[in-house]
């Protein structure tokens, strides 16, 4: 027994699970019961099977029974007595759904002690670590411990080892009670035997309670369950042992013929998916079961001499203290995550070097003619507008660390606060690290406003596009967890936003309602008018594009009188043309505090 499992053992908890039922909507104000009046209760250390046909109700029951739904008026979940809402749920139990939602730059072992690391507090480093080594052992993993989980462009575990570690991240939290929804996809007869063994052994001594939907299981892997529940169309047709199963086949007219397995028989018996008439085999297994009455009984006086007070073995995880550790590992985890994941920000940093050289070599020596100002606002334009573009690329590495995020919240282990906090933190220096690339390499072969100090407030000014566009782009994928879809979104407000910006025509002869509404509220806007005034603002222009008659220079720009009155008429400052711009007014402090306002709100949303 490891060091973390032996305060498990104890009282006897009992979890009853009484009069539930659920409905949903129709389009015609009407509604249609999926559930109807299910009721069991599963001891510490007991195994309870979920089967029946598709459709019959099981993954709407186990949402239910894991308070993810919440049933109709009557319907209890209690623990030990104590009725329990999603909230309490949370805190003593853990949900394996079908997905198996990971990091696919982790390996086996780094998984698993991370869903560790998440939900307990008080044990050592050491400790967890046996704990993850036991979790591993027990469901046979430790061939590919150290193999990485896989991405789309790196081949990794194979689905049913990916299968056994969602188990294993369940496990190894300490749940009091373990849902399992399929948790024999994707395995062979015997790989899911073997996996149901180790939960039951993991079960019966740590004293956990599990629930799971199963399909097609071998009589092998029944024989591991205490119970199965059989459902159709939402009701209770048969709950007992597998003993039990074959007295009521008998009881209603349908024994079951020798060698086939009984809950093959049961589900043939329930389905009603090809047409055959079930009707009366049906409602003689209703019958039959509520006959028994092993259910009325079964909920007198519950929760009164089995009421055990229980030992919490996981984390606090309301405490200040446990937001302040989660957000350290979710940091951790992040920065080995995006430091692997070439889709995460490796794509971008090659795309931002190719581009900065393009940049470099095209744009190469501008010089200070006022023939090149508009190459220099070219220039600023294309590095807020290009950069923010490529963000989208993070969309990939957002999506599938959203849905860790999901699964993991919906077991309790941390909120949306931690993993936003944490995204952020570990975000920053990425994204500074491909602003600074890029700013080192196209900066002084373009020529632009020379002296360090204006170097570095060009790097600033851009990384912050960089922000602002990453957390758009964040925000679009998390309401829009779709790829293609908030890929096409993103495209579309990016170029929405190059529209409104005031390059492609200038902010004051866009449309009133444009200019008032969308122009102000663009973080391009801001990004691109902080670099124009930090490269022109103190620069003088020298106009060579042609003279008039009178032996005027006639200038790209106009210049100002006071230009006029200390350089002569044919030089231009880049006042002159911030002015003429419509770039004056709020200074550039004040335009990054806004810059930063929006991503901060963007982060907030």
């Amino acid at each position: 027994m490891s060091d973390l499992a032996s305060p498990r053992l104890g009282g006897g908890s009992v979890a009853d699970f009484s009069h539930l039922s659920y409905d949903i909507k129709t389009k015609k104000d009407g509604s249609l019961r999926l559930l109807d009046n299910v009721s069991v209760r599963v001891r510490q250390g007991e195994m309870l099977a979920i089967l029946g046909p598709s459709g019959a109700g099981k993954s709407t029951l186990l949402d239910v029974m894991s308070c993810r739904k919440k049933p109709l008026d009557g319907g209890e979940v209690r623990l030990n007595g104590r009725v329990l809402d999603a909230a309490g749920m949370a805190d003593v139990a853990s949900v394996v759904e079908q997905e198996d939602d990971h990091l696919g730059v982790l390996t086996v072992r780094e998984t698993i002690s991370y869903a560790a690391r998440l939900s307990t507090s008080g044990f050592t480093g050491a400790q967890i670590a046996n704990r993850v080594d036991e979790i591993i052992t027990a469901l046979g993993l430790q061939s590919c411990a150290g193999v990485k989980i896989g991405t789309p462009i790196q081949r990794g575990v194979s689905g049913g080892q990916k299968r056994r570690v969602t188990v294993g991240t369940g496990l190894v939290t300490y749940p009091r009670i373990l849902f399992l929804d399929e948790p024999t996809s994707g395995l062979d007869s015997f790989s899911a035997c073997e996996v149901m063994a180790s939960i039951q052994r993991i079960a019966r001594k740590e004293g956990i309670i599990v629930v799971a939907t199963i399909h097609a299981p071998s009589i092998e892997t029944l024989q591991l369950f205490d119970e199965m529940m059989v459902l159709a169309k939402g009701k209770v047709a048969f709950q007992g042992s597998l003993d039990a199963a074959a007295a009521r086949c008998a009881e209603v007219g349908h024994p079951i013929p020798e060698y086939t397995n009984p809950s093959d028989h049961l589900l043939k018996l329930v389905s009603t998916d090809f047409g055959d008439d079930k009707s009366a085999v049906l409602d003689a297994l209703y019958v039959e079961h509520a006959r028994q009455g092993a259910l009325a009984a079964q909920f007198e006086g519950k929760g009164a001499a089995e009421a055990l007070e229980y030992e919490h073995h996981v984390a606090d995880r309301k405490s200040f203290a446990h937001h302040i550790k989660v957000v350290g590992v979710l940091c951790e985890r992040n920065t080995v995550n995006y430091s692997r994941n070439l889709l995460a920000y490796g794509v971008r940093m090659g795309m931002y070097l190719g581009m900065g050289f393009l940049l470099a070599t095209i744009w190469i020596r501008l010089g200070q003619s006022d023939s090149k100002i508009n190459d220099r606002l070219s220039v600023h334009f294309f590095s807020v507008a290009f950069l923010a573009f490529m963000s989208v690329a993070g969309m990939p590495a957002f999506l599938e660390e959203r849905s860790v995020f999901l699964r993991e919240r919906k077991n309790g282990l941390y909120g949306p606060l931690p993993f936003v906090v944490a995204n952020t933190l570990v975000t920053i220096p990425f994204l500074f690290a491909c602003a600074l690339l890029f700013s080192v390499m196209v900066y002084w072969s373009i020529g632009l406003h020379p002296g360090a100090g204006k170097f570095f407030q060009f790097l600033a000014y851009l990384f912050l596009a960089l922000l602002a566009a990453e957390t758009q782009s964040a925000l679009i994928a998390a309401l829009v967890p779709i790829f293609i879809a908030a890929l096409a979104l993103a495209a579309f407000m990016n170029g929405f936003w190059m529209c409104v910006q005031g390059y492609f025509i200038r902010g004051r002869s866009l449309p009133r309602f444009w200019y008032y509404s969308f122009h102000f509220m663009d973080y391009q806007t801001y990004a691109f008018e902080l670099l124009a005034k930090n490269d022109l603002k103190g620069l003088l222009f020298n106009c060579n594009s042609a003279t008039l008659p009178t032996g005027e220079c006639m200038c790209t720009y106009p210049a100002s009188a006071a230009t006029i009155a200390q350089h002569g008429q044919c030089v231009v400052s880049g006042q002159d043309v911030l002015d003429y711009l419509g770039f004056g007014g709020i200074p550039m402090g004040g335009y990054a505090g806004i810059l930063i306002g929006i991503i901060v709100l963007y982060r907030v949303v």
